[in-house]
Order: structure tokens, then sequence, then C-alpha cells
């Protein structure tokens, strides 16, 4: 067994990781529900398929994570920063995102109903085939790549709410 993958395929729901060193692990495929890894460095990490939903990710550092598939329900991920994330098919309906940095993180196929995306820099998104059902984009930072790739009927949604970069 790879030493990354102590995590793997694990129920870590009731697991305090306050000393754990967590860059670069994997977590894929495991049951993380409600755990707290506010303000955690963990770049790197492969969270794809994991259940996350009502977990605290607040001011984590998720440059480069893997979060494809992932169950990220009623998440709080406000103020972290998930530079080229991949969150391809997540869901993250009713999660809290507020002054979250997204940039280059692909949403494609993302379930964003009812999330929280006040704040929040767009730049270089793709949401590509995202649901954003009363998404608020309140003071959100976008540009025109990220404009592109968004549904046509949000366009204008985004554009009233949010600043262009």
């Amino acid at each position: 067994m790879n030493p990354s993958d102590v995590f793997r395929k694990r129920n870590l729901s009731k697991i305090n990781f306050e000393y754990e060193e967590l860059i670069g692990k994997d977590f894929s495929d495991a049951n993380m529900k409600g755990v707290n890894l506010k303000n955690r460095d963990i770049h790197n990490a492969d969270f794809s398929c994991s259940d996350l939903s009502g977990a605290d990710l607040s001011g984590a550092i998720l440059f480069n994570v893997n979060m494809r598939g992932a169950d990220l329900r009623n998440a709080n991920l406000s103020g972290a920063k998930l530079w080229d994330a991949e969150l391809y098919g997540a869901d993250l309906r009713g999660a809290d995102l507020n002054g979250a940095d997204l940039f280059y993180t692909d949403l494609r196929s993302v379930d964003l109903s009812e999330a929280n995306l006040s704040g929040v820099n767009l730049r270089h998104s793709n949401f590509e085939e995202a649901v954003l059902e009363s998404t608020n984009f309140i003071g959100a930072n976008y540009d025109l790549h990220t404009l592109e790739t968004i549904s046509k009927n949000k366009k204008p949604e985004l554009e009233k709410q949010g600043f262009q970069w």
C-alpha cells in the first residue's frame, strides 16, 4: 500500500485531522461527512467521489485538488483557495463558497443549485453544463472566458450580480 493511500475508501467522518499532514493525500471514495478541515493546506490531494457533505473547508488551500464527483452538499468552502481544482460532476448544492478563489477551476457538470458564490473569483473557471438554479453571484468576479462557458439563461444573472474582470 502506498503511504498516501492510507485514507482512501475509509470512514473518516469522526477523525480529527488537526495534526495530520494532508498535502498530496488520497481521500478518494472516503466518507468525510461533516469533517473539519478549516484553514488547512490540502493542495494536490485527491477527494474524488468522496462524501464531504457538511464539511468545513473554509479558508483551506485546495490548489490542484481532485474533487471530481465529490459530494460537497452544504459544505463550507468560504474563503477557500481552489486554484486549478478539478470539480467536474461534483454536487455543491447549498454549499457556501463566499469569497472563495476558483481561479482556473473546472466546474463542468457541477450542481451549484442554491450555492452561495458571492464575492467569488471565477476568472478562467469553466461552467459548461453546470446547474446554477438559485445560485448567488453577488459581487463575483468573472472574465470573458468564464462568461463563454456559462449557460445562456444564466449569463444575464452573472452579468447583473457580478463584476467583469
